[in-house]
């Protein structure tokens, strides 16, 4: 009689067995394997969109500054280092000077690169009326090789994400 109760008990007992278990996993990782990629592409879109929009943004702080002070404001940039600054230049002279504000170093971080620029140096000023003397752009690069650009219309001075 104990071994038909026993039987009756293991009937009755509901789980999943090992095989159920290990497909389960396998289809968990498959689809791991799948989205990895994916997820690591779009990462890299996202920060090189992030980078361009705080650029841009910085770039238009800059000359909301110059016009609200009447000041010039002096942007630079080094792809070098891939940082960016800016810094109030209210005596006009083009060069930071004791008393002047200076904004923080911005660092693009590891994986977006300053690629290339259209500009005549890596210094960009911005008069007290928020216009610039010359039109150009930045290209930023991430490290699958896209791109986006930040124009600078000389003249007005507006700034653009492309």
């Amino acid at each position: 009689m104990d071994g038909a109760i026993m039987n009756k008990i293991r009937r009755n007992i509901k789980g999943f067995t090992i095989v159920e278990l290990m497909i389960a996993v396998s289809i968990v990782g498959l689809i791991a394997v799948l989205a990895v990629p994916n997820y690591q592409r779009f990462m890299h879109g996202w920060r090189l969109n992030g980078e361009t929009q705080q650029l841009a943004s910085a770039l238009r702080t800059a000359r909301s500054s110059a016009v609200m002070k009447n000041i010039d404001v002096v942007f630079s940039f080094d792809p070098g280092t891939n940082t960016y600054s800016w810094y109030e230049d209210a005596n006009g002279n083009g060069s930071l000077d004791n008393g002047e504000y200076e904004s923080a170093e911005y660092d693009l971080g590891e994986t977006v690169k300053i690629a290339a620029h259209t500009l005549s140096s890596t210094t960009l000023t911005f008069g007290s009326r928020g216009n610039t003397r010359e039109s150009g752009s930045i290209t930023l690069r991430n490290t699958l090789n896209n791109v986006k650009n930040v124009r600078i219309f000389g003249g007005t001075g507006n700034v653009t994400v492309d």
